[in-house]
């Protein structure tokens, strides 16, 4: 895996952001001066791309402590410095989002880059 193109297609993803409103959802749309702050938050949260072993605890069984959690190798991409982290997860082929710790837990949030690291 290409760790610089990893990080330049991150890079990308927030400079094309575009948030969309759903006529369908529920709920007040975010404003865009949030997500203008998210986006300035994500892009001062960015690391060097380094690989790290992380615990997949996704699903309600791996949660409940009624499955094994795998420890998988994913690539670190941000770090806000309050908790949370942002991993590229190449198994899954997506981003997941992570608590801080030793090591570094899932819990299903995952999808792009922008969206996941929003979830916080």
């Amino acid at each position: 895996m290409d760790l610089i193109a990893l990080r330049t297609a991150v890079e990308d993803e927030i400079e094309n952001y575009v948030y969309e409103i759903h006529p369908e959802a529920i709920g007040q749309p975010l404003s865009q001066e949030w997500v203008g702050a998210q986006l300035a938050a994500m892009r001062a949260s960015l690391v060097q791309p380094a690989w790290r072993d992380i615990r997949i605890r996704d699903s309600y069984e791996q949660v409940m402590g009624t499955a094994e959690c795998e420890i998988r190798s994913c690539v670190l991409v941000a770090d806000d410095q309050e908790g949370y982290e942002l991993y590229f997860d190449p198994a899954q082929g997506n981003f997941v989002l992570a608590y801080s710790g030793n090591p570094p837990v899932t819990f299903n949030v995952r999808g792009d880059a922008v969206g996941c690291f929003m979830a916080r």
